[in-house]
């Protein structure tokens, strides 16, 4: 999204009279660490929505359980036309709408809080 600089030439200078871009907080990724299956259904609204979301159960040690909640999330990831992959092996799943990508900055944000390791 853009917006087009304003009659008063506020967005404008010199050096730059384009458009500006808008940041969307969809482009932010909202992180849900979950403890239990239970609490699977707190990614329904942010999947729904559009917004790209960080799914961590590396806290959750019983592989049956992971396994539900990974099946009822690809679930709910198909039924809204999105895709999700594995960001670290120990883990955490990145959740993207469909036509988005992850910004550079939440890739780095996500790095530096431990759950971004796709190469580790």
């Amino acid at each position: 999204t853009t917006v087009r600089p304003s009659e008063e030439n506020r967005f404008t200078n010199e050096e730059y009279s384009g458009d500006v871009k808008v940041h969307q907080p969809k482009d932010e990724v909202e992180i849900k660490v979950l403890k239990s299956f239970n609490e699977v259904q707190a990614l329904g609204i942010p999947i729904k929505e559009g917004f790209i979301v960080a799914m961590d159960i590396r806290d959750i040690e019983d592989q049956i359980e992971r396994r539900r909640i990974l099946d009822f999330s690809f679930g709910m990831v198909f039924a809204n036309n999105a895709s999700m992959r594995s960001i670290n092996k120990d883990g955490v799943y990145l959740i993207l709408p469909s036509n988005s990508s992850l910004p550079s900055e939440e890739r780095e944000r996500l790095q530096d809080l431990g759950l971004y390791k796709v190469n580790v």
